[in-house]
């Protein structure tokens, strides 16, 4: 009789652990659509030459831009960010709980957390061979 029981209630928490991984799973946030980033970065020039896809311009700078997430399977997404300086393509990963995310572009790394469907908090950085480049700011879904 006691082994009995322990076997249920063993059953009764696999069955638990595994709605909520379930679950977990069915509420990967979808960020498929478009993005309005308002972020503030700065730049530190390695070089006085020419820079290729660098978005901030100055040594302090405010930046606008439009983030278009194409596709997503999962919690892997695609997409591109466009700024007035430049373009470039993006990939992205949703963490287990649903509570961050990390993407990488074609020179540097984003990360940040939800704030809710519609609003993100991002650190942008990049280190390349002419410049380092540290952002933050957010990307709001628009309607």
């Amino acid at each position: 009789m006691f082994t009995a029981r322990k076997s249920t209630i063993w059953l009764i928490l696999a069955g638990l652990l595994m709605g909520g991984a379930c679950s977990a799973a069915s509420d990967i946030p979808n960020l498929v659509g478009t993005w309005v980033v308002e972020a503030e970065g700065g730049v530190l020039a390695l070089t006085s030459g020419p820079r290729e896809h660098i978005h901030h311009k100055g040594e302090f700078s405010k930046l606008k831009g439009e983030a278009v997430v194409t596709k997503q399977e999962g919690r892997i997404v695609h997409g591109v960010f466009t700024s007035p300086r430049a373009k470039e393509s993006f990939i992205g990963a949703i963490t287990m709980d649903n509570k961050r995310f990390y993407f990488a572009d074609e020179d540097g790394m984003l990360e940040g957390d939800f704030i809710d469907n519609d609003k993100l908090n991002i650190i942008y950085r990049h280190t390349t061979p002419t410049d380092t480049v540290i952002g933050v700011g957010t990307w709001t879904r628009k309607p």
